[in-house]
């Protein structure tokens, strides 16, 4: 078994984990089998594969994720139970981000963090759900901001009265122009 997360400086990057939107792919030399293995990745970074003792080459999948498309190369040994962590260049990281509710008001304060050059913030974004999974298709609320200039002391506000679920999740989100996956920040529980 193969597991291992996708980081950036040892933490891990926030994706979208529904509809095995990211993916990487795994290369093992011989057997015939030329095509790549799918791996996907969970919304916490996570992937997991079952797999033969063996050496094997992982690599993102073309422009898929939010991030520099590097595509790099991690050569692994797997033996048995194996970890690994895919380091990756993100354009931004989401930090320091707290959720808190006052009234009917859910209300998303953050900072956003530029890792690198070349690409812009068209949308940032507060996601809600009923379930622990929250991304850009599993959600049932929405609120975006957009024409962002200061990526310092952000705050995004919901009004949720008309949400009646007893447990609730969030989790906040950035497009970044040019690029069709979001980075997300990490999922939590606000009721």
């Amino acid at each position: 078994m193969l597991s291992g997360k996708v980081t950036y400086n040892n933490e891990y990057i926030g994706v979208r984990g529904s509809g095995k939107k990211i993916q990487m792919q795994l290369y093992q030399e011989g057997f015939g089998k030329k095509d790549p293995i799918p791996v996907y990745v969970t919304q916490d970074g996570s992937f997991q594969a079952l797999l033969f003792d063996g050496d094997y080459k992982l690599i993102t999948r073309d422009k898929n994720g939010p991030w520099v498309n590097h595509r790099d190369t991690v050569y692994l040994t797997v033996k048995g139970n194996t970890t690994c962590e895919y380091p990756v260049e993100p354009y931004y990281l989401i930090k320091n981000e707290k959720f808190s509710i006052n009234g009917n008001t859910l209300k998303a304060n953050f900072d956003i963090e530029k890792i690198t050059d070349g690409a812009k913030i068209s949308t940032a974004f507060l996601l809600v759900n009923k379930t622990q999974f929250v991304d850009d298709v599993s959600s049932i609320n929405r609120v975006n901001i957009q024409n962002i200039s200061n990526l310092k002391d952000m705050q995004i506000e919901m009004d949720i009265s008309n949400i009646s679920d007893p447990v609730l999740y969030a989790r906040i989100g950035i497009q970044i122009t040019g690029l069709s996956d979001y980075l997300f920040s990490r999922i939590e529980k606000i009721r």
